[in-house]
């Protein structure tokens, strides 16, 4: 029984996963740049491109609908065994481009 939970959650989380598959973390960018992800997303909070807010980086209003970013989830239980979502901002391929164009510039 268990084992079937276990199968039905990955399916969910891999079912929200799909727009972020081929998508990169904040660490992998900023690495060609010798940039920590906390750097790069600094960088970025700077230039008001993202934001945070209740411990989750958000795009800018002004960058929505640009198909910068997309949201990686992770689960997690807490101690009370409810089931958490974690989601973190990543950038899609066009988002990458756009940050080393504007780290270049």
């Amino acid at each position: 029984m268990l084992r079937e939970a276990d199968e039905i959650i990955a399916g969910e989380l891999d079912e929200l996963n799909r727009p972020s598959r081929y998508c990169y973390t904040p660490t992998e960018i900023g690495r060609t740049y010798g940039m920590s992800g906390s750097d790069l997303n600094s960088f970025l909070m700077d230039r008001k491109i993202i934001y945070k807010e209740l411990g989750c980086y958000h795009i800018a209003r002004k960058y929505r609908g640009l198909r910068l970013t997309a949201y990686r989830y992770t689960m997690r239980y807490n101690r009370y065994g409810h089931r958490k979502l974690k989601a973190s901002l990543v950038w899609t391929e066009e988002g990458r481009q756009f940050i080393l164009d504007l780290i270049r510039n």
